[in-house]
């Protein structure tokens, strides 16, 4: 029983430490739950309680544990998730598994690190940033080598409703979302207190709000056009345009025909077999077709422009080359430019297949006000279905982004055309190989609040994260080179008081004391207490 006498213990805040198994368990539970959010289980769901277990560990790990263990979170995540990135690229998919697996193991140690400097509760925004910092500069930092496969945000592409989100912010947007929640629930655990829930309360009514307030408008039927699709790989152009003719012969006629990528894989000239088929069918049946060809282009670093054309009764109206060629691929040149051409139902706007994998692209053609995009996509038989299905759940985000309806015909799945609340209105898969498809989808011109200026949140956390980086790198810096001067002072004052012991000390410990006092002070200027090398010799005098 305690006395009158005995002090009282403050309660510690220091979390318990977890231990090491119970760590490598929790962050691939949440690795796992991660992976579950996205094809082939497709649990959206999940995304909101997904990291939950990782973060409850969080504050009990060092920032050196956080990162080790953050890298087996990321190492389960992107494994299972890109396992098709393995069977396309092998040794260099590896590579870049690991290079992601690392990058979001130290996101999470800056969060560390970040609680550690403003106290447990400051995970709330942590988190977030690190989180939705990391991702924003992998799937959009490097003009060449970004990747935006398995951005959080895109999980919600089917959870239509909190998706219409990506119309005020974008697919970052999304995740910064989907993280605040999973801390702000973790944070409510760990806590174990009422108040505690308080930020989980707040930022789900935040959320309802937002999604009540994204929700798009209704369309008005006057305002639709019917397009179509036409899939098919390797055809001869015969097939191609046998398709096309049973396309543009189905009522309501299309006044849209989108072709795959690399459907022309010659210079596409007036002349080509392909192209004047093509024309002439615009012309029987008043038609547009875009198709994905290639454009000769000597002198540059490929011999050829990917590009998307679009063909009217008049001829090729014009091309729009790819603006972010497939890395490690001969997949073109990047486009110099980005342009909306007029037809009789409105302006149209072209992007080629692996632009739309990015926000930036898309974006810059909202603001040339097309009603319409045309994508021609190229995702090869022989690449696995999770590829195509990941990368098809892209495209609905795209569309809500920026308020468009979107025809994408891909070379073998998934061809999709989508309205611009990202509803995917008609769909052929890989399995049901080449042939067409054909929907009613509404024109729109205006602009979403993510086109005005939303897109720039994203920027702001990428910036913030590298500044935090900058920062905490600079502070570690200057922690370390004052270590060294201190322990460079101690040598100095150990080292002169040593030498001079001799001349001033021939009596007792007091004038010795007195004479080295003043001597190191000359030197270092420090007191003989604050001097580890005057102590050592004070003792042994």
């Amino acid at each position: 029983m305690p006395t009158a006498g005995d002090q009282a213990v403050e309660p510690t805040t220091e979390p318990r430490r977890f231990s090491w198994l119970t760590a490598l368990l929790v962050a691939a539970a949440s690795g796992g739950m991660m992976v579950a959010c996205v094809r082939p289980l497709n649990l959206h769901f999940l995304a909101w309680i997904a990291l939950v277990p990782w973060l409850i560990a969080l504050p009990r790990l060092s920032p050196a544990a956080t990162w080790l263990f953050g890298i087996v979170l990321g190492l389960v995540f992107y494994r299972i998730g890109l396992d098709w990135l393995i069977e396309i690229a092998g040794p260099v998919a590896a590579a870049t598994i690991v290079v992601l697996a690392v990058w979001m193991g130290f996101a999470f140690r800056v969060a560390r690190l970040l609680m550690e400097r403003f106290g447990p509760a400051s995970m709330l925004w942590a988190v977030p940033l690190t989180f939705v910092g990391a991702e924003v500069l992998r799937c959009e930092g490097l003009p060449r080598l970004r990747f935006s496969f398995l951005a959080f945000g895109y999980s919600q592409s089917h959870n239509l409703w909190v998706a219409q989100i990506a119309s005020i912010g974008g697919v970052y947007f999304l995740s910064l979302l989907l993280v605040a929640v999973n801390t702000a629930v973790a944070y409510g655990l760990w806590q174990r207190r009422r108040r505690a829930w308080i930020p989980a309360v707040a930022i789900a009514g935040g959320i309802l709000l937002l999604g009540f307030i994204s929700q798009p408008p209704r369309f008005a039927p006057q305002d639709s056009v019917t397009v179509a699709c036409v899939q098919g790989e390797e055809l001869r152009y015969r097939e191609y345009l046998d398709l096309a003719a049973r396309a543009a012969s189905a009522q309501p006629k299309p006044a849209f025909i989108v072709f795959p990528e690399h459907t022309i894989t010659e210079t596409a000239t007036q002349k080509h077999p392909m192209v004047s088929g093509l024309i002439e069918l615009a012309r029987q049946h008043g038609a547009y077709a875009c198709v994905g060809a290639h454009l000769a282009s000597p002198g540059m670093d490929c011999l050829y422009d990917n590009v998307a054309m679009l063909i009217g009764q008049a001829g090729i109206i014009g091309t729009q080359a790819k603006a972010v060629p497939l890395p490690f691929f001969d997949d073109g040149n990047p486009a110099r430019s980005q342009a909306a051409f007029d037809t009789a139902h409105g302006r149209v706007g072209m992007y080629v297949c692996y632009d739309g994998l990015f926000t930036d692209h898309p974006r810059r053609l909202a603001h040339l006000e097309p009603r319409l995009i045309l994508v021609p996509v190229m995702d090869p038989a022989r690449w696995p279905a999770q590829e195509q299905w990941q990368h098809a759940d892209m495209a609905p985000i795209r569309s809500i982004e920026l308020r468009r309806s979107t025809v994408r015909a891909a070379s073998s799945g998934i061809t999709q055309i989508i309205d611009p609340a990202g509803r995917v209105v008609a769909q052929r898969t890989r399995d049901e190989g080449p042939g067409v498809i054909a929907a009613l989808v509404p024109l729109c011109d205006r602009r979403t609040l993510f086109v005005r200026g939303g897109y720039l949140l994203a920027a702001g956390i990428g910036w913030a994260f590298l500044l935090t980086i900058v920062v905490l790198t600079l502070k570690q810096w200057a922690c370390g080179l004052i270590s060294l001067y201190r322990r460079g002072v101690r040598k100095t004052c150990a080292s002169y008081v040593q030498g001079q012991a001799p001349s001033v000390c021939h009596r007792s410990v007091e004038p010795c004391a007195t004479a080295l006092l003043s001597s190191a002070e000359t030197v270092c200027h420090c007191s003989i207490e604050q001097c580890r090398g005057v102590r050592a010799l004070l003792a042994r005098l």
